[in-house]
């Protein structure tokens, strides 16, 4: 189970690192990644994102790669708030369905 406040704290500095390398985009798809665990339900994690709008992509396991499962948003203001925000509520529902967040980013627009 991922600590909800260790991975804020990871984000926020993530942030503050992204930022400091220059001026961001007013807008972005905000990009988050989620590796299954044992026994995670990739079909009813899909639904659960495609229900609320996100687009996902499914990357199996291989010999060579873990089960893997990106998001995006739509084009949204790009702020700390915002990424806090979406990535808070995709990682509650991986949780619940298997998978543990492995990364974000942002794709400008």
């Amino acid at each position: 189970m991922i600590d909800p406040e260790a991975q804020e704290a990871a984000s926020r500095a993530q942030w503050a690192d992204i930022a400091a390398q220059g001026p961001l985009p007013e807008r972005a798809m905000i990009d988050l990644h989620f590796t299954a665990g044992p026994g995670a339900d990739s079909t009813e994690f899909m639904g659960w994102l495609e229900d609320r709008g996100y687009d996902v992509e499914h990357y199996p396991a291989d010999e060579d790669e873990e089960e893997v499962i990106e998001v995006q948003t739509e084009p949204v203001a790009l702020t700390l708030d915002r990424v806090l925000a979406e990535e808070r509520a995709c990682s509650e529902a991986a949780a619940r369905y298997g998978f543990v967040p492995s990364g974000w980013g942002f794709i400008g627009t």
